[in-house]
């Protein structure tokens, strides 16, 4: 009986098989996977930030020394002001980088920064040293890098260059020294 059913179904399949052969079998196999449409994006340039350096932006006129001992006083006595710029020969404008800028460097970032008349500062100066002060604006020294995206969604480099960017952060900067 185990026999008969291993027969009977082995008949079964080759029946199914000779019964479903049909001419439109005989054409040639479709592939195994369907034909994907090739990619495509749309052409586009962009900007990446490729490093940043935070970087003093001194304010002229406000370097003050003194010493040995006893304290150093500055006053900011004319306003000045620090844009964003970008390296000569750059291909690309300051509106171009921002949205690069605000994201990849700092919120605090800003196409520029007024510094107004009248800051005071004062400060102990330690023994035997002399005190210096000077006013700045914080910024950053920054790399961009320059991409198209192609129409096969590729990338490629296009340019590289640097930009001086400040921020709104802005103050005195103090230090000693053994000699003036």
């Amino acid at each position: 009986m185990h026999r008969f059913r291993t027969i009977g179904l082995g008949l079964v399949a080759a029946a199914a098989l000779v019964g479903s052969a049909t001419p439109a079998m005989a054409a040639p196999a479709s592939p195994a996977a369907p034909v994907r449409p090739a990619k495509s994006c749309p052409p586009d340039i962009y900007y990446k930030v490729k490093s940043k350096k935070v970087v003093s932006y001194w304010v002229p006129g406000t370097h003050f020394v003194d010493g040995k001992g006893g304290k150093v006083t500055g006053k900011v006595e004319r306003s000045w002001t620090k844009s964003a710029t970008l390296e000569a020969g750059a291909e690309a404008s300051i509106s171009a980088v921002w949205a690069s800028v605000k994201v990849q460097v700092s919120a605090s970032a800003t196409k520029s920064n007024n510094v107004t008349v009248g800051h005071w500062y004062e400060h102990k100066i330690s023994k035997r040293k002399y005190g210096h002060i000077r006013y700045r604006v914080i910024g950053y020294k920054v790399l961009f890098e320059k991409h198209q995206t192609l129409g096969n969604c590729k990338d490629r480099f296009l340019d590289a260059f640097y930009g001086n960017i400040p921020t709104t952060r802005e103050g005195w900067k103090y230090w000693e020294t053994k000699q003036p």
